[in-house]
């Protein structure tokens, strides 16, 4: 069985045994803490989506929203156009836990580039590694601006994790894969990549590997400028989305509750609740609830997150919801939210990917207009039967 399978299995597992009728309350019931979990629950909800792991893929749709300044190689953003596109994605990078990316366009799903990554990282050029789980896998990529992008990458046999960078031009080339100097290597798995819309500051999440000795898990940012990281420790922590100044961090908890936490990046190390916020409750939804997913608007004002209801034939199909913050008040923008854990924004937060099952049919991929609820169809037959595991 391969890395990803196992990590599917678990995460199918996980996702099956995350909400049990003892855990069930009332919204004015005092909560226990959870036993500490080898996983954590609320990053499977993200990354790990319960697919047959021969078809997953994670996917990085290119959408071309700001222009970010940026050091850039010569000959690449020359051929940035001028001015953003309209809302549809121009391409996808599709990722199947291994190297190589591949890059497609969105609207044929035709193969346009492959970026190339170390299979040992440190090295510039891939290598083979003849340990027994010397394998190098994919743990997620990031974006601000459709461009510029990060993706992590992590060794089970050693536990630990690099983070690498490249760039699309507008024709959907790559440059030439390099390590990101402020975060060169960690001795963990590091997931859940995310970038604030500045372009300036990183945010992950890391945790021991499987087979390792434990460790703490960690919510971390990292100031891509100057290199200084600080973290937060927590027993899980998942869909990470920064503000577009990274001044504040909103990730999904679900070690006792399930429900969305705000944290000022300026807070001083220590535990991750104590430096936070509830920003909103599944709970308050339904006492089975789950929130898989959350991302804050650039400007600090708009929570979009989606709910599931746990039943007992597994979770149902959602709704994706904004919660103005300033008012406390919340409505749903588009029901049904499709598979939980396949719901992704674009890196501007005008728009969600939603993958929709349909009786009797393949899976509808579908882009969510955050303001209007529109809801825009896009070429799904590459997907497979069972989705995609999405960043956008």
């Amino acid at each position: 069985m391969s890395r990803l399978e196992e990590r599917l299995r678990d995460a199918y597992r996980g996702a099956a045994d995350s909400v049990r009728p003892e855990t069930v309350r009332d919204l004015g019931e005092p909560t226990a803490a959870r036993p500490h979990r080898t996983r954590p629950a609320s990053r499977r909800w993200r990354t790990l989506a319960p697919l047959a792991a021969a078809a997953a893929i994670t996917v990085i749709v290119v959408l071309a929203t700001v222009v970010l300044p940026h050091a850039s190689r010569p000959g690449q953003d020359q051929d940035r156009p001028a001015s953003a596109p309209a809302a549809a994605p121009k391409y996808l990078i599709a990722d199947t836990g291994r190297s190589p990316l591949e890059v497609r366009d969105a609207a044929t799903g035709a193969l346009v580039a492959t970026v190339t990554l170390p299979t040992e990282p440190g090295s510039q050029a891939p290598t083979a590694n003849a340990a027994a789980d010397g394998r190098t896998y994919v743990g997620s990529v990031a974006t601000a601006d459709g461009y510029h992008y990060l993706v992590s990458l992590y060794r089970l046999h050693d536990c630990r994790s690099w983070v690498y960078q490249f760039q699309l031009n507008a024709r959907g080339q790559p440059s030439a894969v390099k390590p990101l100097a402020a975060l060169p290597t960690i001795g963990s798995e590091l997931g859940d990549l995310t970038l604030s819309g500045d372009g300036q500051m990183i945010a992950y999440n890391t945790s021991a590997c499987t087979g390792s000795a434990p460790q703490p898990f960690h919510v971390a940012v990292t100031d891509i400028s100057t290199g200084q990281t600080k973290r937060w420790t927590t027993l899980a922590a998942g869909s990470l989305s920064l503000t577009a100044n990274g001044s504040t961090l909103y990730y999904v908890d679900n070690v006792s509750t399930s429900m969305v936490r705000s944290m000022p990046t300026s807070a001083a190390p220590g535990p991750a609740a104590d430096r936070s916020r509830t920003a909103v409750q599944a709970a308050t939804f339904g006492p089975a609830d789950q929130v898989p997913f959350a991302a804050i608007s650039p400007d600090g004002s708009t929570l979009y997150f989606a709910t599931f209801t746990q039943g007992p034939s597994g979770p149902g199909l959602g709704q994706v919801r904004a919660l103005n913050l300033a008012t406390g008040r919340s409505r749903v923008v588009y029901a049904p939210a499709g598979r939980q854990a396949l719901i992704t924004a674009d890196p501007a937060v005008r728009n969600v990917l939603l993958q929709i099952q349909q009786p009797g049919m393949s899976l509808r991929l579908a882009s969510l207009d955050l303001t209007t609820g529109h809801v825009t169809d896009l070429p799904s037959g590459w997907l497979g039967p069972v989705g995609a595991v999405i960043t956008w």
